[in-house]
């Protein structure tokens, strides 16, 4: 059978023995198996792995541990179930020394006898051969092994069976060993006999009667894993010991058996064998006279992974030496925290070197996040995106904050040509010529709603594929690549339902997998709905974001001169941090849309498009990111009216500072807000919800940034600066100034069709 491939079966037969496997632990050509997953079948290479036991092997060792039918019965068992294979076996009848492919050899048995030192079972070691005569190999580069737990059928000489558990047993006949029954291969493999036995239910230690002299003569008792390793120790003269079957198995039994002993444990060097000693441990720390716990990398750094006590002896060790190592670097045993999945950080450790909240963008942008930048149609958010990719790509300050320098990557599905010409306008106004940035543009539609498989590969413009596409760019890059535009998610999410909370949470996990795999940040372009506050579609959008800012057209104009002395006006944009990671909330900046020309179009005209800019007068570091927006100033001097109005003496029972002389009610604040807001809305009960909302908003704000204070049906200012007012008197502001932006209503006249977009 050695030519056969056996491997091109392991599919159909996982399947058929174990069904579908654990879509939580499986990943790729990975599949796991088993609540916690420790069965793992790579269909890449065809093998299957225990990681409970360590060990493993191909098809027939799969087949033959979960039907408990040997490796003969495996071949069996194939053919029965319909699979086509040679049968080469006859060859090798009769002979232990077989060298085919999947053959065991016992090489070592292991009595555990009782405290009289009457066998009560034994465990056999076997190994694999290959068909060279070698021993196989597991992927640790480690001999593969695998144990056997028999004991004697005291009505025969040499015969054993094969089992621990109570149940019912069969075998071809006297003189051959007894194995556990099975329907379906009785007949098959020629079984002639059938019977009952008793379970073992009290399995001692491995050597007890050695051990428990020990015990009583006060020695330390080592435990260690596999027997192996324990008469190595023994030949040092060291008592040690092991349970049968690990960590899963220990009992009750054997923790009485070690009652008032001193116990020195030494875990093999994986996740499976320190948590053995967890397991034994947290056991018999209360009826143990100790518990000490020696980590074999505190004496041997070089270690291995899987590596043991029994490596350290084959590397040099000296088992004597122990005694003294013991002393030098035993610690006693404590409880290890759980191996948490969701990168848990206990108290003592916060100040340890490790990934920390960082900034893309100050105060605006967080590293590696998903981020959204949104607004009404016309309100500039394409042309803010750009600007502050641009900002991130140059390494330039944006608006007066500090950026990091990184590798962009603009993915434009809604306009990939107008892009294009932004960005020309954007190189034109900013750029010295020949400068260099690492600036990728993708025009191209994706498909952050498309789900794996859904799709052709050679056609796909899903995620998985934009993913492969941006590490492939960011490779050529010679900074790291920092952030990825998605400009815009609704144009990159065809056929999704923003408002259904299950098509966001696609379309959210697909760029949060764009975060984590690609390592940055994640910006997206989206639209807000007409009189709305938040981002279009379904609340969990705003949810799950880190950074949030809201552009708007304001009322503000800002008036210029074009090159012929010719007055310009332009409406003044505004963009608010509405969410902020682990930073503040509220403040933004001013920009406008200026216009930029970049040629001449074929019939004569000129070709233009916009840049963001300041206003005019102001520089990107003194943009004021602390200004109030238009309804927050409606709201602040709708409060300065009622103060000045309705305001009376502070009453004692507020305790207030003596700076605050007076305070106004709010029933009068609502009532000078409603006279300066100006909301047009045919339903009254509407209109009377959106005014009441909207002094919320701007009341939270000002509290907020301790503009004002409030107490039972009382506010009052608490003097502390405003943008826009200056402090005058009790009330503690005073109008705007005159050098204030001017209102759209107030330069109406001006206007004359004049306004730039």
């Amino acid at each position: 059978m050695s030519g056969f491939d056996f491997g091109a079966l392991m599919p159909e037969v996982a399947s058929m023995l174990l069904g579908a496997p654990n879509p939580h632990h499986s990943k790729g050509n990975d599949n796991r198996y088993g609540t916690n997953g420790s069965l793992s079948i790579d269909l890449e290479k065809n093998t299957a792995f225990d990681h409970e036991n360590s060990e493993g092997g191909g098809v027939l060792w799969l087949v033959s541990k979960l039907t408990g039918c040997g490796d003969d019965g495996a071949v069996d068992w194939l053919k029965a179930n319909g699979f086509d294979i040679p049968d080469n076996r006859g060859a090798a009848a009769g002979s232990n020394q077989n060298a085919g492919p999947g053959k065991k050899e016992i090489v070592a048995v292991y009595d555990y006898a009782d405290a009289d030192g009457n066998l009560v079972f034994q465990v056999a070691r076997m190994q694999y051969k290959q068909p060279d005569g070698t021993w196989r190999l597991n992927k640790h580069g480690k001999i593969d092994k695998t144990f056997a737990q028999r004991r004697r059928f005291t009505e025969e000489k040499d015969v054993w069976i094969n089992g621990l558990l109570d149940g019912e047993y069969m075998r071809k006949g006297p003189g051959q060993n007894w194995t556990r029954y099975d329907s379906k291969t009785f007949d098959k493999w020629g079984m002639k006999e059938r019977r009952e036995f008793e379970g073992i239910t009290q399995l001692p230690l491995y050597r007890w009667p050695e051990v428990a002299e020990a015990i009583s003569m006060g020695q330390a008792i080592y435990l260690v894993e596999g027997e192996k390793k324990a008469d190595a120790l023994w030949q040092a003269g060291i008592a040690a010991t092991c349970n049968a079957g690990g960590a899963k198995k220990w009992t009750p039994y054997h923790a009485e058996q070690l009652r008032g002993a001193h116990i020195i444990q030494i875990p093999d060097n994986d996740d499976a064998g320190r948590m053995h000693m967890q397991i034994v441990g947290s056991r018999m720390k209360e009826i143990a006279a100790s518990v000490m716990m020696l980590d074999i990398r505190s004496f041997w750094p070089e270690v291995p992974e899987k590596g043991d006590i029994w490596d350290w002896v084959q590397a040099g060790g000296d088992p004597t030496d122990l005694f003294d190592i013991v002393d030098q670097h035993a610690r006693p045993w404590t409880k290890e925290p759980p191996k948490s999945r969701f990168g848990a950080v206990t108290w003592d450790r916060l100040d340890e070197v490790g990934q920390e909240h960082e900034y893309l963008i100050e105060d605006i942008l967080t590293r590696h996040e998903v981020a959204v930048i949104y607004g009404e149609s016309g309100s500039g958010k394409s042309f803010e995106a750009i600007d502050m990719a641009m900002a991130v790509d140059r390494g330039v300050p944006f608006n007066g904050k500090e950026v990091r320098r990184g590798g962009v990557i603009y993915q434009a599905g809604e306009g990939g040509i107008g892009v294009k010409q932004r960005l020309r306008a954007y190189r034109q106004t900013y750029m010295e010529p020949g400068e260099r940035v690492d600036f990728v543009l993708l025009p191209s539609r994706v498909d952050l709603f498309a789900k794996p498989g859904e799709q052709d590969v050679e056609t796909s413009r899903g995620t998985d594929a934009l993913i492969a596409e941006i590490k492939a760019w960011s490779e050529t890059f010679t900074v790291p690549l920092e952030l990825v535009v998605i400009d815009t998610l609704a144009t990159a999410t065809p056929g999704a339902n923003e408002n259904a909370s299950t098509d966001m949470s696609v379309v959210l996990t697909n760029l949060e997998r764009i975060r984590d795999e690609c390592r940055t940040s994640v910006l997206m372009v989206h639209h807000k709905p007409r009189n709305g506050n938040n981002p279009r579609g379904h609340s969990s959008l705003f949810a799950n974001v880190d950074n949030a800012i809201e552009l708007e057209i304001t009322q503000r104009l800002d008036v210029g001169q074009r090159a012929d002395g010719t007055q310009l006006i332009r409406q003044i944009h505004r963009a608010t941090v509405q969410k902020n990671k682990d930073g503040e909330r509220g403040h933004g900046w001013d920009f406008i849309l200026k216009q930029v020309v970049l040629g001449t179009r074929p019939n004569g005209k000129p070709l233009t498009s916009v840049v963001c800019a300041p206003p005019g007068g102001q520089s990107p570091e003194t943009n004021d990111d602390k200004r109030l927006t238009d309804q927050q100033h409606i709201a602040m001097q709708a409060l300065m009216f009622a103060l000045e109005q309705f305001g009376e003496d502070t009453p004692e029972i507020l305790k207030l500072p003596r700076s605050i002389k007076s305070v106004v009610l709010f029933k009068h604040w609502r009532a000078e807000f409603e006279k300066l807001t100006f909301v047009d809305d045919e339903d009254e009960k509407k209109q009377r919800e959106r005014i009441k909302s909207a002094l919320k908003r701007a009341g939270e704000a000002f509290y907020g940034r301790k503009f004002i204070g409030r107490a039972d049906r009382f506010i009052w200012l608490t003097g502390r600066p405003i943008p826009g007012f200056r402090t005058r008197n009790s009330t503690g502001i005073e109008p705007p100034r005159e050098d204030a932006p001017q209102t759209l209503a107030a330069m109406q006249e001006l206007a004359d069709g004049d306004i730039q977009l």
